[in-house]
């Protein structure tokens, strides 16, 4: 039987050695990568090649509405209780989904309705592609394995 002083004093020392390494592996494990990246896409009929932050939030706020060629935007959002829309909403247009619910309150009773929603990052990817002027979110990875690629031109990509 060990001695609970000595018992102590090792529980010490395996604590004081295994504590600096914990914190490391779970910053590392934690580290966001490529994979946690959100892309917009559009239709390929867009003109643009790129979009910038600022204009893509006017986009989902619906204060821009007509792409520069004339034709009208229809973003497309996932919904609320998504943990991508989450995200999105946060990295790119600075306020919670909370908040945004709050926003599209207010402008609702000004005859403005919200951006459609849609069931999965896989319906974002259909419509986009299917819909001229389209704009949507999905993650890079869904990107990366969707057939639908080639019918899509990424416009921004948020990295976490």
């Amino acid at each position: 039987m060990v001695p609970l002083g000595v018992r102590h004093l090792l529980a010490t020392a395996f604590l004081a050695a295994v504590a600096p390494v914990a914190p490391a592996a779970a910053q590392q494990r934690a580290a966001p990568t490529d994979d946690d990246a959100i892309v917009l896409v559009a239709n390929t009929d867009v003109p643009a090649t790129s979009i910038a932050p600022n204009d893509a939030r006017r986009i989902f706020l619906l204060r821009q509405r007509f792409w520069p060629h004339g034709r009208r935007i229809a973003p497309v959002n996932l919904p609320a209780a998504s943990p991508l829309r989450r995200d999105f909403s946060l990295r790119l247009l600075g306020r919670s989904v909370r908040e945004l619910g709050e926003y599209w309150n207010e402008m609702y009773f000004h005859g403005t309705e919200p951006p459609a929603v849609l069931e999965s990052e896989r319906a974002v990817l259909l419509y986009v592609a299917r819909t001229p002027g389209a704009i949507g979110y999905i993650r890079a990875t869904t990107l990366r394995a969707a057939p639908e690629r080639d019918d899509l031109k990424v416009l921004l990509t948020i990295q976490p």
